[in-house]
Formats: C-alpha cells, sequence, structure tokens
C-alpha cells in the first residue's frame, strides 16, 4: 500500500513538474514571438531611416550643385548681387541643418541596429532555453517512474 501511495506521489510530483515546464515553455514561445515583432518593428524603422537618409542625402547633394552654380554666378565678373550672397549664406545653414539630420538618422540607424542586435541574442537564448524546457519535457515524460 505504501509503494502505491508512493508512486502516487511521485506521479502527482511528475504532473507538477510537467505543468511548471509546460507553462515555461508556453511563456517562452510568447517570448519569442514578441522579439520577433520587436525584431519586425525594428527592421521597418531601420527601413523607414534608410529611406530618410537616402532623402537628405539626395536632397543634399541638390544643394551642393545649387551652391555651385550661385557660386560661378557671383564669381563671374557681371554678377556682385548682394543678394545671392545672402542666398549662398541661407543655402549654406541649410546644408549644415542636414548634415545635422544626417547625423542624427545615423545615430538613430546605430542604436536600431544595436537594438535588433540585442533582439536576436535574446531570441537565441530564450530559443536555446525553449530546447533544454523540450528536453526536460520529453526526459519527463520518457522516464519510468509512471
Amino acid at each position: 500500500m505504501d509503494n502505491l501511495k508512493e508512486k502516487e506521489q511521485k506521479l502527482l510530483e511528475s504532473l507538477v513538474r510537467l505543468d511548471t515546464i509546460t507553462d515555461l515553455v508556453v511563456g517562452s514561445k510568447k517570448k519569442i514571438v514578441d522579439l520577433q515583432e520587436v525584431k519586425a518593428k525594428l527592421e521597418t524603422e531601420k527601413n523607414d531611416l534608410s529611406v530618410k537618409l537616402s532623402t537628405l542625402e539626395n536632397e543634399n547633394d541638390g544643394l551642393k550643385a545649387e551652391l555651385q552654380e550661385l557660386e560661378s554666378s557671383i564669381n563671374s565678373p557681371d554678377s556682385l548681387n548682394e543678394n545671392l550672397k545672402e542666398k549662398i549664406l541661407k543655402i549654406e545653414e541649410e546644408n549644415a541643418e542636414l548634415k545635422q539630420s544626417i547625423l542624427k538618422l545615423e545615430k538613430d540607424l546605430e542604436s536600431s541596429r544595436y537594438k535588433v542586435v540585442q533582439a536576436e541574442k535574446n531570441k537565441d537564448e530564450v530559443a536555446k532555453r525553449l530546447d533544454e524546457l523540450n528536453q526536460d519535457a520529453n526526459d519527463l515524460l520518457g522516464s519510468e517512474e509512471w
């Protein structure tokens, strides 16, 4: 009789451990899904930042070309217009602002890359832990304690 109670107790303990492992597996799967969503959002953000950076670079190139044209026209002997000098200064200021925007976007892009790397690391750790838990569950299900 004691042997039967002992087996019943062991069976209950195994069921409790199995429930715990099942909860951990479900939680781990949820975390993996969450990490995948974070990764997708970061990829979208990265792509958006790349598009913005490309646009700003194109605008910067256009402004540089305009600046060169203005410098050429100012350097021509027939044009000493003070208004052109003011436009050049304004364009140079805009160019400096664009450079600052590009630097900020580059920092944001680097930050996004770091977040993606961290998310990948976390995903790998969760996947590894999930594999371990699955192995533990398989070991429990395959054990002869039943």
